[in-house]
């Protein structure tokens, strides 16, 4: 009987080690995505926000996935094999992703009113000089933001006068109006960042619980083998 629950803890563990690697795999994708999505990149320039703070947490991202994906390869060979010192292994750098991990979020808790703040005076800015008046880049920054998030200046839609063919639209929704846009982008901006952080944030949640559980599963393995092997040499 303690041979089958330990076959049953173990298949469990590569189980879990097998959906962990794909959660690492995830993880580089989010933190990939977020260095090469057009939007983000272009809303970050276009108010002059240094990418290091958008970025800075993607590489993070990435180097977790990397091995996040190495730990579950690690942890799949101490299940099957019933290594004890893999395992262990195994649940320290569990511990210490989860860590990590606790750290990163509370990070992004503290300094995230301070980001959203940034953004709004940003916007603040950009709406003291007039559209024609910018050059060719940020004319094509603005006219991508406008078209994509459905929105017309940045904290007011009378701030460009003329209006650029970007506050056009002629879709019947509520918020298009005799053929523009009803809206500034100010708003729209902060949704979409919020948004994208939403995205990454559950990603980090759904990681963290899977650690856990690996965690716990691994620490069953390593006592059950031990007490079946000693149970054994009796």
């Amino acid at each position: 009987m303690e041979g089958c629950g330990l076959n049953c803890i173990k298949y469990l563990l590569f189980a879990f080690n097998l959906i962990f690697w794909l959660a690492g795999i995830g993880l580089m994708a989010v933190g990939i995505y977020v260095i090469v999505q057009t939007g983000i990149s272009n809303i970050t320039e276009l108010l002059k926000i240094s990418t290091v703070l958008v970025h800075g947490g993607a590489i993070a991202l990435i180097v977790i996935g990397v091995i996040t994906m190495i730990v579950g390869f690690l942890g799949c060979c101490g299940a099957i094999k019933e290594n004890r010192c893999l395992l262990g292994s195994f649940f320290f750098c569990l511990l210490l992703l989860l860590c990590a991990e606790i750290g990163i979020g509370v990070y992004y808790a503290v300094k995230k009113d301070q980001f959203y703040d940034l953004v709004d005076k940003a916007m603040d800015s950009l709406a003291k000089t007039d559209y024609d008046s910018k050059d060719g880049a940020a004319k094509t920054l603005i006219n991508y933001v406008q078209n994509n998030l459905e929105c017309c200046g940045m904290n007011s839609t009378t701030n460009w006068n003329p209006q650029p063919s970007s506050c056009s639209c002629s879709t019947s929704v509520s918020h298009c109006v005799n053929g523009r846009w009803n809206r500034p982008c100010n708003a729209q901006v902060r949704a979409f960042l919020m948004r994208s952080s939403t995205i990454i944030a559950g990603v980090g949640i759904g990681i963290g619980v899977v650690m856990l559980i690996g965690m716990i599963l691994s620490c069953c393995l390593i006592r059950g083998k031990g007490e079946f092997g000693s149970s054994q040499m009796v």
